[in-house]
């Protein structure tokens, strides 16, 4: 027999909870497809504290977004591209930002 939601947390938190996992997976399904370098652990260390940053700039209007999008997305020895920053940010404002 099923418990039902923990009465502590509620119901509502577990579908937070679980409503934020499968966004993140997503993030990271489509930044492998952007570039299969940010699908690697380095590449993914960090990606929901990057892709949060980068919303809050895009919707700040910042200059130059792909730029900054390249930058904060690449990782190590991996540079992202200024057209990959580009497509990172339409998959951001498309799927991601809130």
């Amino acid at each position: 027999m099923d418990p039902g939601p923990d009465p502590g947390r509620g119901a509502g938190s577990a579908v937070d909870e679980a409503f934020g996992a499968a966004r993140s997976a997503a993030l990271q399904s489509g930044l492998r497809y952007v570039d299969p370098a940010l699908g690697t652990p380095e590449g993914l260390a960090g990606v929901d504290a990057k892709a949060d940053a980068q919303c809050a700039d895009l919707r700040r209007n910042v200059a130059d977004p792909d730029r900054l999008a390249a930058q904060r997305f690449s990782v190590g020895n991996h540079k992202v591209t200024e057209a990959d920053g580009k497509r990172i940010n339409t998959l951001l404002r498309n799927t991601y930002c809130g």
